[in-house]
């Protein structure tokens, strides 16, 4: 069940954050306004009829800008479980590196999400019966699948020596089924991190998506070190 594993990536992900705090809250704060300054003049721009044309180009910017930010979120948080230290050119050369796969990987959310909410409403709206509460229970089964794919995701697309989406989607698909409860608790400790960190609002602005690279990151890496793929995660003091 590798709970230990589970609780030592948990600890693990707090320690990196700490050690590297300063860092962290800079790439993450840039992460943050590269999504936010462009969505809010989108909205800004919505309420005036004159400049409501301004509005859609910030708009896709935002769109564009947020899952690009993460690639190379996750580029640093993989060197931070590495190890390593980072600088924010480290960052920047992550967006570059993944820019494509990274709208690729949106998109493909969306369309999943899409697919999913479609199905949801689909039966439930054209049949009756306890069928239709079944399929609707095996949808809401893969969504959650889906989900807990993406947290192995990047970090996965990082370690791979040939960055395939594909590939990648395949292999975090085999480490959820290969050990569920451990994916489990990387999703729960996803929720709550995350869910902390907006209750509490400073945390979110200054480590919040750094939380959820480093925790994906550090499971990752754990399961490479336990399927004997990798001899270790980071050097050893």
């Amino acid at each position: 069940m590798m709970i230990r594993e589970a609780m030592g990536v948990f600890w693990q992900t707090l320690k990196d954050t700490w050690e590297e705090l300063y860092s962290l809250a800079i790439v993450n704060l840039a992460w943050l306004f590269a999504f936010l300054v462009p969505l809010s003049l989108a909205y800004l721009l919505a309420g005036n009829a004159g400049l409501v044309w301004l509005s859609i180009p910030f708009l896709l910017a935002a769109l564009a800008l947020f899952p690009m930010t993460v690639a190379g979120m996750y580029v640093v948080t993989n060197r931070v479980a590495h190890g390593k230290t980072f600088h924010f050119s480290d960052f920047i050369a992550g967006i570059k590196v993944y820019w494509w796969r990274s709208l690729l990987w949106f998109l493909a959310n969306i369309v999943f999400l899409v697919l999913v909410y479609a199905n949801l409403t689909f039966y439930p709206s054209q049949f009756e019966g306890a069928w239709v509460v079944l399929i609707g229970g095996f949808w809401l089964a893969i969504l959650a699948f889906w989900l807990t794919m993406q947290v192995y995701f990047w970090p996965l697309l990082i370690e791979q020596e040939n960055p395939r989406m594909l590939l990648a989607w395949r292999n975090a698909a085999y480490m959820v089924l290969a050990n569920p409860f451990y994916a489990f608790f990387m999703v729960s400790f996803s929720v709550v991190l995350f869910g902390v960190s907006a209750a509490l609002t400073l945390p979110l602005v200054f480590v919040g998506m750094a939380l959820m690279g480093l925790l994906g990151n550090n499971a990752v890496l754990t399961l490479l070190v336990k399927f004997g793929i990798i001899e270790e995660a980071r050097p050893k003091p």
